[in-house]
């Protein structure tokens, strides 16, 4: 259902891309506007290998019209379409790269990044995938704040965000029951770095206040107990603290820290190194 409708969306917006021209259906082409549709006549109908044949005909005749980077970009669309992802991303890079200002830039990216997301693993394998594809739609929302594909990109954005720091959560509570705690507070401490506002963050403030106090590092307990404390107030995590900060005599009281010293929002990467 995802490809289908991020496939549709695509073909539909082409109607502002082809030429007024009736597509031709033989093999003779006189100009690169009849090569392009019959390329994407070819592409519509799925027949995304002779498609291809079309479009890569189309950049070698007229390697310096407009139909003919539009064909650039329907190769890696057409690659993408028949689950060549990889073929899909050279291709697409490829455009993005000839091409750096054409409008049809941002859908590049936006199909690179589902080329990677539509092939991100569980959270116990590698997430190389996972990490390619946030870094893709991070790039579509960065250069392009005002393209139709950033809403979207921003949905995938907080789902990406959200597996991984369950892959680092996941490494960090093996490493903390290994009694490997400082293994285990580098990765909670990624999730906050990285991942601030995933679904995790309030477990893993929890799991750094567990692995602090299991080092007898009390005070460093008691500033991540505020953060938990400050942002998370209705968290389950919360209230599983409150029995940490009893058992450990943590102070409670936020009034002693700042507004600005323990809003996750206001805190940068070096912040986190300080405790």
């Amino acid at each position: 259902m995802k490809k289908l409708l991020l496939v549709s969306l695509f073909l539909f917006s082409l109607n502002t891309c082809s030429s007024d021209k009736t597509i031709v259906n033989n093999t003779l082409f006189n100009n690169d506007v009849e090569l392009y549709n019959e390329g994407l006549r070819l592409l519509k109908t799925k027949r995304f290998d002779e498609a291809i044949e079309r479009f890569t005909e189309l950049e070698i005749q007229f390697p310096y019209s407009d139909w003919s980077a539009r064909g650039q970009m329907l190769i890696g669309f057409s690659h993408y379409s028949n689950r060549e992802y990889d073929e899909a991303i050279l291709s697409l890079s490829k455009f993005a790269e000839l091409n750096p200002d054409h409008p049809l830039v941002p859908y590049a990216i936006f199909l690179k990044g589902y080329s990677y997301y539509e092939r991100i693993p569980n959270i116990k394998l590698d997430q190389e995938y996972s990490s390619k594809a946030l870094e893709e739609f991070l790039e579509l929302t960065n250069r392009y704040p005002n393209s139709k594909y950033k809403k979207k990109s921003f949905e995938i954005i907080k789902i990406l965000r959200n597996h991984l720091s369950s892959k680092e959560l996941l490494i960090g509570k093996f490493y903390q029951s290994k009694g490997n705690y400082l293994a285990a507070i580098k990765r909670y401490k990624q999730i906050l770095k990285k991942y601030k506002r995933s679904v995790h963050t309030p477990e893993s403030l929890y799991r750094l206040i567990e692995s602090y106090t299991s080092l007898g590092l009390v005070k460093q307990a008691n500033y991540l107990y505020k953060i938990l404390s400050y942002n998370f107030p209705k968290s389950l995590w919360k209230k599983e603290g409150e029995t940490l900060a009893k058992k450990y005599k943590i102070n409670v009281n936020l009034k002693k820290y700042n507004k600005q010293a323990i809003d996750l929002d206001n805190l940068k990467d070096k912040d986190f190194e300080l405790f």
